[in-house]
């Protein structure tokens, strides 16, 4: 399975996923298939199937998370629509059904203990043409705040834009007093936020089936990672009008995580050859001229080894390069880069990395995606020997999505657990400073992917902080 997909777009099991069934005997996907004589059916019986739960099915080892809607308008499993659902009383028992390259599936989750009144755990299924090709176990957890929270500690809403037609903000960057809000499918949304309190859609841009994930802006110039074409650049200097100049290399490939340092664009691009694309901004920010396409050595595109975002500091490169783990790149010679060391860990799925200098030692902080995501802090400062020094986590199923480092603080996007403000001065002991819950039940979307809640978070140094929310757009937020 593609697990990076699975993770980031909220994707079902592909048709074309091996058997992970090698029982002999055939088993089905109705509910009267399963066999519960071991299972806590009064405990199972009395969970409420109702409201947002994220899930977590378990194939052969492996992780596939994702989302069940179960509310009263279109509700979905693995953002399918639910056929199946449980009666009064009955056994926890959900199913839908979909057709991949015409071939009917249908997915089964029937829960077989219940820890606690909104957790479950049980028999996951798929079954094509009636019979179960796959089979693992899941677990599935409600969405409620953390417990004993408020909406917010130490950090209050400034301004809130949703986005247009209901769209997915992904990512957002900042500058000249305008934010480029990225949106996947809907593409570009750009907000005059020079009055904060008041940011104004000026100008947005509706891509081609294509899908846009990141944007950086460099003076005049705006970079967008693009699924389908690789690094489009735009003209800016009216950020009323963008401009399209470009899209690089001439050989499209797939875009995700970008960073600029020291007049160089890196980007991340896992598809087709899982590679970093280094291009030179000197002479001309609007002509991009690619340098180099670096590989770490080691990977291997077949293992799901790929690069997907990566920040830039002291001339070294920090990577989540999925499952492959955490690297790191010495690119003080862009032309002839060199992989210094790397961090693995079990079912790793790097991907938000941050870096700098805390206490005269270089820190990377990097996070997992997915069930049991957290952020791992790591001494880099010998990148051959690199250790992990601490970790913060809130909970298993909610998962970091993005994080940015400024001076000793680190400001982390966490999903359906929003926004996390954390004292990293001591690396070892992460702590909490403040906090801003973003995800709400009632919002509309929610439950569609297992990616969902607050997506990235950019402190541009005015005194504000923003946000991109899947489901409430643009956020404006303030320390206090």
């Amino acid at each position: 399975m593609n697990r990076l997909l699975v993770a980031m777009a909220g994707a079902l099991f592909p048709v074309w996923m091996g058997c992970a069934n090698t029982e002999p005997e055939t088993l089905g996907c109705a509910s009267e298939d399963f066999d519960r004589s071991a299972c806590d059916l009064p405990a199972v019986s009395a969970v409420k199937a109702e409201g947002i739960w994220q899930a977590n099915v378990t194939l052969d080892g492996l992780d596939t998370p994702g989302a069940l809607r179960l509310l009263p308008e279109g509700p979905l499993l693995f953002n399918s629509p639910l056929k199946e659902r449980p009666a009064e009383g009955g056994p926890f028992f959900l199913s839908s059904e979909y057709t991949d390259s015409s071939v009917p599936l249908r997915l089964a989750f029937s829960a077989c203990q219940a820890p606690e009144a909104t957790r479950v755990t049980g028999e996951f299924r798929r079954c094509a043409y009636g019979s179960a090709d796959l089979k693992g176990t899941f677990e599935a957890v409600r969405v409620r705040r953390v417990a004993g929270e408020e909406e917010s500690s130490g950090v209050e809403l400034v301004a809130e834009v949703p986005l247009p037609r209901g769209a997915v903000a992904s990512d957002l960057f900042v500058s000249g007093g305008y934010a480029y809000v990225t949106a996947h499918a809907d593409g570009l949304f750009v907000f005059d936020v020079k009055n904060p309190s008041a940011p104004q859609k000026v100008a947005e841009v509706m891509p081609t089936k294509d899908v846009w994930r990141r944007a950086w802006v460099k003076g005049q110039t705006l970079y967008i990672a693009s699924a389908a074409q690789g690094l489009l650049v735009y003209d800016v200097s009216n950020p009323a009008l963008p401009k399209r100049l470009s899209a690089l290399p001439e050989t499209a490939v797939e875009a995700w995580g970008l960073y600029e340092d020291q007049e160089r664009l890196y980007v991340m691009s896992p598809s087709p050859r899982a590679e970093v694309l280094i291009f030179d901004l000197h002479q001309d920010p609007t002509k991009p001229l690619l340098m180099k396409r670096y590989f770490v050595e080691e990977s291997r595109l077949d293992r799901g080894e790929l690069p997907v975002e990566g920040v830039v500091t002291g001339n070294r490169l920090y990577m989540g390069h999925w499952r492959y783990g955490f690297a790191v790149a010495d690119v003080s010679n862009p032309n002839a880069p060199v992989t210094l060391g790397r961090f693995q860990y079990d079912k790793a799925t790097s991907r938000p990395v941050a870096a700098g200098l805390i206490e005269g030692q270089t820190i990377a902080f990097e996070a997992s995606e997915g069930w049991d995501s957290r952020v791992r802090a790591l001494n880099v400062t010998d990148p051959q020997h690199i250790t992990q020094v601490g970790q913060f986590q809130t909970r298993p199923q909610s998962t970091v999505s993005a994080m940015t480092l400024v001076g000793t603080r680190l400001y982390v996007a966490y999903a359906q657990d929003g926004l996390r403000i954390l004292d990293v001065s001591n690396p070892s002991t992460p702590r909490q400073q403040a906090y801003y819950n973003t995800w709400r039940e009632s919002d509309p979307g929610r439950g569609r992917a297992f990616v969902d809640g607050l997506s990235a978070v950019k402190v541009p140094g005015d005194g504000y902080l923003y946000a991109a929310e899947t489901s409430r757009g643009l956020l404006v937020l303030r320390e206090q």
